[in-house]
């Protein structure tokens, strides 16, 4: 996951509700986005996502975490986050409560400007126009995304993960970014953001078999020589009985 700043739990539940009923009894090893239930789920989940993760500590947080000792951090209602890492590999183990849909992205970025940078018509024109593109490139250069479940690939390959799962947020929403945040050591103070964006390829699981399961899921961006950026997380999951 790469997160850039701009220059420099009931209504989960009901949502949750709605889209497994509209996607029938059966949805599936991955719930997709190809009802208006599943689109409004995947955006509005990513939103969610974002304002969990951020609200955070970022040092001893999920999106740091070597081990999965994080995993259950902030967590509540009937959808389980998980994350990737800041770049490169990570292997971590986590318990994870009877009946929990699963949601996180293979790889995603976000952009959180401070308050006074888009609080005009115009700064705002000139901050979504940059953004769209900027998520467009960043889109076209995905190389390449994992979505593994016990050993098996779940939908297909790439240009069908890329067509399935990809979501963008350019509405501009609230989060609240911890005093202990991702750009910290830049200086970014902690506090309510009013203009977050996001986009990126996100998966939601509907709730795995009690028992033992092993996830997989990555992306990685690059070109025809580089590899700009990668993440990989493996994760060694204990489905509690219901």
């Amino acid at each position: 996951m790469m997160g850039w700043e701009f220059r420099g739990h009931a209504a989960r539940i009901g949502l949750l509700s709605t889209m497994l009923a509209a996607t029938g009894c059966d949805p599936g090893p991955v719930i997709l986005q190809d009802t208006a239930a599943g689109q409004k789920a995947y955006e509005k989940l990513s939103k969610e996502w974002l304002r969990w993760v951020m609200a955070l500590p970022f040092s001893t947080g999920p999106l740091r975490d070597d081990t999965g000792a994080a995993c259950d951090q902030d967590q509540s209602g009937k959808v389980w986050y998980l994350v990737g890492s800041t770049g490169g590999a990570v292997e971590r183990s986590c318990d994870i409560p009877a009946d929990k849909a699963l949601f996180f992205p293979m790889i995603n970025r976000w952009v959180i400007p401070p308050n006074d940078y888009a609080d005009t018509p115009e700064e705002m024109e000139e901050y979504l126009g940059w953004v769209e593109p900027y998520f467009a490139e960043y889109r076209l250069y995905t190389c390449e995304l994992t979505l593994r479940l016990d050993g098996e690939d779940l939908l297909g390959d790439t240009a069908v993960l890329d067509e399935e799962l990809y979501v963008a947020i350019l509405d501009p929403f609230e989060v609240e970014l911890n005093d202990d945040n991702w750009a910290t050591q830049y200086g970014k103070p902690g506090g309510t953001y009013e203009y977050a964006l996001l986009d990126g390829h996100w998966a939601l699981l509907p709730p795995l078999e009690p028992g033992e399961h092993v996830l997989e899921f990555g992306g990685m961006i690059c070109d025809e020589t580089t590899v700009y950026f990668e993440t990989a997380a493996t994760y060694h999951l204990s489905v509690a009985e219901e």
